[in-house]
């Protein structure tokens, strides 16, 4: 009977009304939860199959939650830098204990702190995951490759914890100067102290000692055989340059008078070699040591040969050796490696790469006295000296030695003073002598169907056949979003929306109500027809 129909029809209207209602209470009363996402309703007929086309059987409606998880919330920035928000898709992987062996889930709700044991832990009690960082993957990011993220399944992470990371220090590995050495001068040694830190942040005062090297000329003998005769004419070839002499004028030429040829010739060119006779040989020499290449010697007119011995090349000018010694150090040793001691310039003053080999890598290494300190030994030190040509960092101009600038990259032993993290997911532990570093990385966790999640206490979903497995990916890559640090997600509840509702499902409510009342007062008349 239709009557009847209306009345089951009717009460199911007011369980559908009922049922929206719960939602949308629970919606405005989470308006003000961070990461929440509002659920919506929706209403869907219950049709009872009509016995006849002239009949009509009332059936009634269901309503079901609609849950839009995916839906991005507004983020608010925040003073704290462990409020972490997603814009974008994704979700925070989170576990129920801190030693991630508790219930996994997903949340959006980013209010993370440090607790009493150091583990980052959002209000509602859940512990935040991530991949903890070796030292090489530390560096690379330190180097700009962010590319860092290997876990692909929750048991790879853990529970982010920031209370292992008490201090910190780095030992000295590269040394900068900026100085000037006198120019011209051949004996006075320079001296300057270089700060050196060790592997556990002692500081140690190294002194540096630049000492002018003497100069010594290149040189080349040659053995002369043969008849020395007037009107003899000599070409010389030193360093790929040619130079013909004059011939002979003496009637009885000795080797003296060859060597004075040649002098001539050199003058004539303004060359800064020279000839002479050590020794019963001819020598070529370059008095400002500059090394000289194999050189030859020939009778262009006359029956003479030269036979050239070994070059001998000497110390140029403008050269400073270095050594390095530690004060009140014990027996600590810095040695420099054979060869590797030398700071060459040009005439103008500036440095010549070239000569220099006290800039190369590695050059020098230190050795600790055990008892001074329990720093890594040998630890290695390489040097920058300035760009080659320019006065940037060592150069020789003048008659006064300066130090402009002493750099190093040792820094000493440093309190932890807390964490940041950035938008690629790295969590970065800060100490107050400058250190940073990368300690952490962030998956972001993302699904084929966000919606198909289930809503679990504390803000947070578990993973269901609806929303398809759990990937986790580095942040900004892929479906997942960018994390933005010190925000939060406001909820995605519209107050004004909400109350809208509210009215609507009130009126529904009671409109169903009016059903039932209606179809009372019909069956009242119905069976007092019968009295």
């Amino acid at each position: 009977m239709s009557i009847f129909g209306a009345l089951y029809s009717a009460v199911s209207g007011l369980s559908a009304n009922s049922n929206a209602l719960g939602i949308i209470s629970d919606n405005i009363s989470n308006s003000n939860t961070v990461g929440y996402k509002e659920t919506g309703t929706n209403f869907e007929t219950l049709v009872t199959q009509s016995g006849a086309p002239s009949l009509y059987s009332p059936g009634g409606v269901r309503s079901q939650p609609v849950y839009n998880v995916a839906q991005q919330g507004v983020l608010q920035s925040q003073s704290s830098p462990t409020d972490l928000a997603i814009s974008g898709g994704g979700f925070f992987a989170v576990n129920s204990n801190a030693s991630s062996t508790g219930n996994a889930a997903f949340t959006r709700a980013g209010d993370f702190s440090v607790d009493a044991n150091g583990n980052l832990v959002n209000s509602a009690g859940f512990f935040l995951q991530g991949q903890a960082l070796n030292t090489a993957q530390s560096q690379a990011i330190a180097a700009g490759n962010y590319n860092q993220l290997t876990a692909t399944s929750l048991s790879s992470l853990t529970t982010i914890n920031v209370a292992a990371n008490a201090g910190t220090a780095s030992p000295t590995a590269n040394v900068s100067l900026v100085a000037n050495l006198p120019a011209n001068d051949v004996s006075t040694p320079e001296a300057m102290t270089v700060p050196v830190y060790d592997s556990l942040g002692g500081s140690h005062d190294m002194t540096l000692t630049f000492n002018p090297v003497a100069v010594s000329p290149s040189t080349q003998s040659f053995t002369e055989a043969g008849a020395i005769a007037q009107n003899d004419v000599f070409q010389v070839v030193v360093d790929g340059n040619t130079y013909n002499t004059t011939a002979l004028a003496p009637a009885a030429p000795t080797l003296t008078d060859v060597a004075a040829a040649i002098n001539s010739a050199f003058t004539a060119s303004s060359s800064s070699f020279s000839a002479s006779v050590v020794a019963g040989k001819v020598q070529i020499s370059d008095a400002s040591g500059q090394p000289i290449t194999g050189s030859t010697i020939t009778a262009t007119t006359g029956a003479e040969t030269f036979t050239g011995g070994a070059v001998a090349n000497g110390t140029p000018a403008n050269r400073w050796s270095v050594a390095a010694t530690f004060a009140n150090a014990g027996t600590t040793t810095a040695t420099i490696a054979p060869g590797d001691n030398i700071v060459q310039f040009n005439t103008d003053g500036t440095l010549n790469a070239a000569g220099t080999t006290f800039d190369t890598a590695g050059a020098m290494t230190i050795a600790w006295d055990t008892t001074v300190s329990a720093g890594s030994s040998p630890q290695s030190l390489n040097f920058n000296l300035g760009n080659d040509g320019t006065t940037s960092g060592l150069s020789q101009i003048g008659n006064s030695f300066s130090v402009g600038k002493i750099t190093q990259d040792g820094v000493q032993f440093g309190n932890f003073s807390g964490v940041t993290i950035d938008t690629n997911g790295v969590v970065t532990a800060n100490y107050d002598n400058g250190l940073h570093r990368a300690i952490y990385m962030l998956p972001v966790a993302t699904f084929a169907n966000a919606n198909g999640l289930e809503a679990v206490s504390g803000d947070s979903y578990i993973q269901t056949s609806a929303s398809g497995d759990v990937l986790l990916r580095q942040a900004g890559t892929g479906a997942a979003g960018t994390i933005a640090p010190s925000s939060l997600e406001n909820s995605t509840v519209d107050i004004a929306t909400e109350f809208s509702n509210l009215i609507i499902t009130q009126r529904a409510y009671e409109a169903n109500s009016k059903i039932i009342t209606t179809a009372d007062q019909m069956l009242s008349t119905l069976i007092q027809a019968k009295q």
